[in-house]
This record gives structure tokens, C-alpha cells and sequence, in this order.
């Protein structure tokens, strides 16, 4: 059966091949055509999601005009986002060596050394984000917390670490980044600090929680506690002390029980996580982390063919102010295009 063709503006892709698919969005590998057919990650959320309130849409759109502004090394950077009247489509950089998720189940082993280039390129992702000094509505910095950060967040590309998916992030002022405050329960649990899991107020240090909970899986193959519940979740956090079932160098030990303290005020901040001794020594530059790379042919080197079906949303004409102008939406049809487009997105 020959693919469906998508295109929304620049990018094509095919909507019969997901990447993977989430409580809220679908995701897939795109093409730019305007960039030599560079590949991207495109994220289909259905607008219905969005439009159930419109404080939550509002909110959103100007969450999104802060992470257009979040760029780092070690952050998957957010290209564009265009709405349709059936979804908004979120187009971000496109990792070529899957997550750390996929690559676990893969049987893909890191070694102590590769986990704490992980962590720490998680702690320069968000040490990133306090450089660039980001001004927002109010007049004061802003701060980010990503609130979801796991396994499936963390992706690779080239070697460099990349944390991925801020659509639960949260922005904050950063006078505030340290208060603890009330906020929607939102994330994975067994990778929630214990004030989320228990509808407790929390802080920034929400995430460094969630990394801590990483590290530790990534070197000793199993989450530090596990549950069949949420308050079932927390009561063995609150019981069940933190233990290592391995050995491990005596620093990375200290880091892993100062990043999952269980009361917020005790836990380390991000700057302490970067300049523990554990991975202060850790050169990211020179320290990738070597994964094979998934192999996939450019459309253009494909063979030529495809089903030209029509782009099947909306075609009305939306508003023009700001994410409410509707894109260039066409039916696509390979045949057409200089470049010889292939039968095969993947």
C-alpha cells in the first residue's frame, strides 16, 4: 500500500508512520523541504485538546513564545508551530539515535562514566536556560521547569545528550523558581518528586528529582522505588530508604542521595548537580556517548510513486492574528516536485 502524503508549509511527512504517540500528541518524522530535505520531528496535537478552554489555549500559545526563545547544546530546540483548524503541529530538531527509553529496552547498557554524561547534560540543558536571560510578560526572568522529565525525554543526536519535550513545562518567574508553590499534577509518577506525588507545592528542584530517579536506573538497571499506585508510590518513598545495589564510586553515591532527598528544601539545586565532583570532571565535548544511528534514506534518494491524497484538514480560513493564521496546506503530490520525492517516508 503506497503512503499518504502530509504537508503543512515546508514540511511533509507521512502520517501513516509515527514515531510514537502519547496521551496528547503523535509524533513524526518530517522533511524541510526548504532546507535540502533536512529531517525534523513533528508533534500532532488535535486542537480539540488545546480548545477545551481557552485560559488553557491562551496559556499555552504564550508558553510556546517562551520556549521558541529556549536554546542550548543540550536541548532539543523548537523549529516552528503552526494550527490548523483539526491540530496544532510542533516542529522541533530531530534526534537520529532514538531515546534513552528505546535504547534500554534495546539491551543498551551505559557504563557509570556514560550515566553521569547524561546527567550532566541534563544539568547543562537547564543551566542553559538560566543564561539566556529570558524576559517575560511581567518584566521579570524567566525559569523553566520541564516536570516531565524520563526516559523517553532524553534523546541522543551525534553522540550529544538532549532533552526533549518541554510541553509540560512550566514557566515560572525566577524569583519564584525556588518557592514552592501549587501547580497541576502533570508527568510520569515514578518519576515524580515525592511534593508532586503527594499534591504538595514544589519547586524547581521537581526535576532535579526526576534526574536523580534516572541516573539511578540508568546505572543499576531499576527504578530506586516503584508502586502500584500513586500514594502507594510515596508511602515507599517515605519508608523504604535509598539503597545501591551495586557499587559505585563513592561521588556519584553522594550525588544520587543529594539529588533525591525527599524534602524539597534539602535536595541540591541544578547549579550543585552541575558542579558536583561526581561529574564536574566530565567533559561533554569530548565525552559523546557513541549510539548507532537509525538509517533512513532521504525522500529525495527514494524511488518515485505515492499516493497523492489530499490534505484532509480544514481548509477554511482561520483569523490572521498571531497562531490563529491557518498555514499553506496543499495537496501533495511527489510528482510535482523538483526533487524526486520517494514513495517512502520513514
Amino acid at each position: 500500500m503506497e503512503p499518504t502524503y502530509k504537508k503543512i508549509d515546508n514540511i511533509f511527512f507521512d502520517p501513516t508512520k509515527p514515531l510514537g504517540k502519547g496521551a496528547f500528541a503523535t509524533v513524526y518524522k518530517g522533511y524541510d523541504e526548504k532546507n535540502k530535505n533536512a529531517p525534523v520531528a513533528v508533534k500532532v496535537i488535535p486542537a480539540a485538546k488545546l480548545l477545551e478552554s481557552e485560559d488553557q489555549y491562551n496559556l499555552f500559545m504564550r508558553e510556546i513564545d517562551v520556549l521558541r526563545q529556549v536554546k542550548g547544546e543540550h536541548i532539543v530546540q523548537l523549529l516552528d508551530v503552526k494550527r490548523t483548524p483539526n491540530n496544532l503541529y510542533i516542529f522541533t530538531e530531530f534526534c537520529d539515535s532514538g531515546d534513552l527509553e528505546k535504547n534500554t529496552k534495546n539491551k543498551r547498557e551505559f557504563t557509570e562514566e556514560e550515566a553521569l554524561v547524561i546527567i550532566k547534560s541534563i544539568a547543562d540543558a537547564f543551566e542553559s536556560i538560566e543564561r539566556l536571560d529570558i524576559i517575560g510578560s511581567k518584566g521579570h526572568r524567566i525559569f523553566l521547569m520541564h516536570r516531565d522529565i524520563k526516559p523517553a525525554n532524553i534523546l541522543f543526536h551525534k553522540g550529544c545528550v538532549k532533552v526533549a519535550d518541554f510541553g509540560f513545562a512550566k514557566v515560572i518567574d525566577d524569583v519564584d523558581k525556588d518557592i514552592r508553590k501549587a501547580h497541576t499534577l502533570l508527568g510520569t509518577p515514578l518519576y515524580m518528586a515525592p511534593q508532586i506525588l503527594n499534591d504538595e507545592s514544589y519547586s524547581a528542584k521537581c526535576d532535579v528529582w526526576s534526574s536523580g530517579v534516572l541516573l539511578y536506573e540508568i546505572i543499576f538497571g531499576k527504578l530506586p522505588w516503584n508502586g502500584n499506585s500513586v500514594p502507594n508510590l510515596f508511602s515507599n518513598i517515605k519508608t523504604n530508604p535509598l539503597t545501591f545495589p551495586k557499587t559505585i564510586s563513592p561521588e556519584t553515591k553522594d550525588l544520587l542521595t543529594k539529588m533525591l532527598k525527599i524534602k524539597d528544601e534539602e535536595r541540591i539545586s541544578w547549579k550543585d548537580v552541575y558542579e558536583h565532583p561526581a561529574v564536574k570532571k566530565i567533559d561533554l565535548r569530548s565525552q559523546p556517548i557513541s549510539m548507532s544511528t537509525s538509517v533512513t534514506q532521504s525522500p529525495r534518494n527514494q524511488p518515485q510513486g505515492g499516493n497523492q491524497n489530499q490534505y484532509n484538514d480544514n481548509k477554511q480560513q482561520g483569523n490572521q492574528n498571531g497562531y490563529n493564521q491557518y498555514p499553506q496546506y496543499t495537496q501533495y503530490n511527489p510528482q510535482q516536485q523538483q526533487q524526486n520525492y520517494g514513495n517512502k517516508y520513514c
